[in-house]
């Protein structure tokens, strides 16, 4: 089941909450399978902000209950809004959105 969500992380912490994603999908060795180590978080927290010379991270729109659960669970989020309006998250957080240069599109 998904959830509409926006999570926001700390720049110290964007790398364990991808690694809190990539194990949802990752699987142990077995006596007959290599371990599966997945990358799949790696495409989360991809929107950027700033609170004057903080950097934070986002990733924003629906979320699968088991994904969702695993962030608030391991508490590296942040913030966490349940919804599909990341603009009111960032207001709760007085966070501004870094919009992307022309040539990183």
């Amino acid at each position: 089941m998904n959830t509409f969500a926006a999570v926001i992380v700390t720049n110290a912490k964007k790398a364990e909450a991808q690694k809190v994603i990539s194990a949802l999908y990752s699987t142990p060795a077995t006596e007959t399978e290599d371990a599966v180590v997945s990358t799949h978080g790696d495409n989360f927290f991809g929107i950027e902000l700033k609170k004057d010379f903080r950097t934070f991270w986002a990733s924003s729109g629906g979320f699968l209950t088991t994904e969702l659960t695993a962030l608030v669970d391991s508490g590296v989020p942040y913030y966490t809004f349940l919804g599909n309006d990341l603009t009111a998250a960032l207001t709760a957080c007085k966070l501004t959105r870094v919009l992307p240069s022309p040539d990183e599109e």
